[in-house]
């Protein structure tokens, strides 16, 4: 049950409470099985003997109240108030079993959307660390297998076990020793079975959190690199790699159905035997059919109707322990990975935070910073300042530390230590998310979702509410508007496909530009961001740059150091130092470690 009460420690005190009208409806539909049951005895004693009608008291009582004329219309009367109960106790259970897959939906849509926020708003070295592939199995797999394999199976056996828990009262005292027997029976049958399967399905459970991670991230890599293998011809590889993880799933869901099913046959064998041997017992006993017909009518049928319950308890039992894995790596991630904000349901632009504001310059003091995994720092005592509205670019081998100082710089990347200062002043961890606000960010590889032209510019904004004179302005900043406006179908309602299949890469590469134009940023870093272009588009890009100079603070990783001719600083790095700042014809003349790679684009080109 550890698995269980984890689970229910995921919901919101609402969400909890909302247990207890299903809890009650429950067990109305206990106590009315329990009737329904205890019926059935007198139907079959007046069906035997009908003489008993005016013997038993409160048959008698009905009789008369009734006015029946003969036996034979008050056994009709009985029988059909009886199959009554069964169906008004039958419907009951469905409703309460309606309620139950009700409840259990809603948490999977809650829970789902809770993890998903979470995951979401993690700082962004987190996702450094891990595999987004599995991230997305959480969301999407995982959650969905608690809610059917650890909540419902516990709320069915609640709905079940109750009604189990009735009947065994009723047999109780029709007769406590034959109770007692089949309890000693069932029970035993059950126990040893349940402890054979337990330890086969904790780790049969584990197998299947194991291979179903592994079938994500071989279908997120094969789908994400298709151009790659289908160039290199590597489908063998990845189908070979998919199979080894779908087979292991395979097996292990195959596993828990064949332990979880394991008492059916057993048990509906096992009752009749009882049953039979039950009867056998009866007539030894007290001698005459006529006797025991009702005590045998009532107590069969109680134990028919209890070992479902029976079975189904077993097999919830057994889900959960096959299911105990992902609850206790869902509750792990829930209760430790770092709380998300509170936010309205849909997208409102006029709450977004204010950014944090700087007229003077932005000031790097002492930075150092190195990633978990490594043992030495990537940026050591960076010191830099850059005045607002300046252009300024770093340049430097490949790994020297140009992306992760930007990381640092936009506050993606906490520095292990020193200080980003605004106009003098730290910005501190709590006004991180204001700072963000400043930038319009172009990666190298730019992110393009299944979308039209304009929501991949105005990018995670509904439809509704984008600005389509900003989307129209951004893309002309790009270079991006004649070919949108000319070349496409549905000119910027054009939809680009999965990850921008459909365009070029120059293409892709300036709507990324767009994008990060759109919200008119203070402080606009490209990020190798023209690396992907032919010398002709670089060229218009780099224009479109210059003309953005002196009314924006703009930082330029840069692949080729003769596109940052024109800014206002070029930092030369190494080794995570910046080891020489200037301009491109002071740093031209005085360092020859930035002439020498001058040289050597010049030749390349």
């Amino acid at each position: 049950m550890n698995s269980v009460f984890k689970l229910l420690s995921l919901f919101t005190p609402r969400e909890r409470r909302g247990l207890i009208p299903l809890t009650i409806t429950i067990l109305c539909a206990s106590f009315l099985e329990l009737i329904s049951v205890s019926s059935l005895g007198p139907l079959m004693a007046v069906v035997v003997d009908p003489g008993i009608v005016r013997r038993q008291r409160i048959l008698a009582y009905l009789y008369r109240i009734g006015g029946f004329q003969n036996d034979h219309i008050f056994l009709i009367f009985l029988g059909t108030a009886v199959f009554m109960l069964v169906l008004l106790a039958a419907a009951l259970k469905i409703g309460a079993l309606y309620h139950v897959n009700r409840f259990a939906a809603k948490r999977r849509y809650t829970l789902g959307l809770r993890l998903f926020k979470q995951y979401l708003y993690q700082p962004y070295r987190y996702f450094l660390d891990h595999n987004t592939s599995e991230l997305s199995k959480s969301i999407l797999n995982e959650v969905d297998a608690s809610i059917n394999g650890v909540l419902l199976p516990a709320m069915n056996t609640l709905v079940y076990g109750l009604i189990t828990a009735a009947l065994f009262v009723f047999i109780v005292i029709i007769n406590p020793f034959l109770t007692l027997a089949a309890l000693g029976v069932f029970g035993t049958v059950y126990n040893a079975l349940y402890f054979f399967v337990r330890s086969r399905l904790s780790r049969y459970g584990k197998d299947r959190w194991d291979a179903n991670t592994l079938r994500y991230k071989t279908a997120a890599e094969a789908f994400g690199g298709i151009k790659d293998i289908k160039i290199l011809g590597k489908e063998p590889f990845f189908v070979y790699s998919y199979g080894l993880g779908a087979r292991r799933y395979a097996s292990a869901e195959a596993a828990n159905q064949i332990l979880s099913n394991l008492p059916s046959s057993v048990m509906q064998s096992l009752a009749i035997g009882f049953t039979i041997a039950m009867m056998i017992v009866l007539l030894l006993l007290r001698g005459s059919f006529s006797q025991i017909a009702s005590t045998l009518a009532a107590f069969a049928f109680a134990i028919m109707r209890m070992v479902p319950g029976f079975q189904n308890t077993f097999q919830n039992a057994a889900q959960i322990r096959y299911h105990t894995h992902i609850v206790d790596n869902l509750h792990k991630d829930i209760t430790t990975l770092v709380l998300p904000p509170d936010i309205p349901a849909k997208p409102i632009l006029d709450r977004e935070p204010e950014p944090v504001s700087f007229d003077k310059s932005i000031t790097l003091e002492k930075i150092e910073f190195s990633y978990p995994i490594s043992s030495k720092p990537v940026l050591r005592g960076i010191n830099l300042r850059i005045p607002k509205n300046a252009t300024v670019a770093l340049v430097g081998a490949t790994g020297c530390g140009k992306t992760t100082l930007v990381d640092v710089i936009m506050g993606l990347l906490e520095p292990s230590s020193g200080s980003i200062l605004a106009d003098d002043m730290p910005v501190n961890a709590e006004d991180i998310s204001r700072w963000q606000r400043n930038f319009g960010y172009v990666p190298q590889q730019v992110f393009l979702s299944d979308d039209t032209m304009a929501s991949n510019i105005a990018f995670g904004i509904p439809v509704e509410l984008q600005d389509r004179a900003a989307v129209e302005r951004a893309a002309r900043v790009a270079n991006l508007h004649n070919f949108i406006s000319a070349e496409l179908p549905n000119g910027y309602n054009t939809v680009v496909g999965e990850r921008g299949i459909r365009l070029s890469g120059g293409q892709r590469q300036r709507v990324g530009i767009a994008r990060s134009l759109y919200h008119d940023p203070h402080i606009l870093v490209m990020d190798e961001a023209t690396s992907a272009l032919d010398s002709v588009t670089e060229e218009s890009v780099m224009d479109a740059i210059h003309n953005l100079m002196h009314s924006k603070t703009i930082i330029i990783i840069a692949h080729r150091i003769s596109t940052v001719r024109e800014c206002d600083m070029i930092c030369l790095m190494e080794k995570g130092r910046i080891i020489a700042r200037g301009t491109y014809d002071e740093l031209l003349m005085e360092n020859a470690h930035f002439r020498a790679m001058a040289k050597v684009e010049k030749k390349a080109v």
